[in-house]
């Protein structure tokens, strides 16, 4: 259950941080909350690799094209 908020917690900060840095500062963003992702389910005994893989995918959605 907590894993789930982490990861709610992770996706709109970086859909409104979008909004405010620029691009090239908001993909080091995702790329800290993805690194900070991997360290918060390292431990899951089960599910962990498609969790990272469904955080990584929605993680990398609000980055913009540029």
């Amino acid at each position: 259950m907590w894993i789930g908020r982490i990861c709610l917690f992770g996706w709109l900060s970086s859909y409104i941080s979008g909004f405010f840095m620029e691009p090239i500062s908001h993909r080091k963003y995702v790329a800290f909350l993805e690194k900070k992702l991997l360290q918060a389910s390292r431990f899951l005994p089960f599910g962990k690799y498609s969790l990272r893989k469904l955080m990584k995918k929605v993680l990398n959605s609000t980055l913009r094209d540029k």
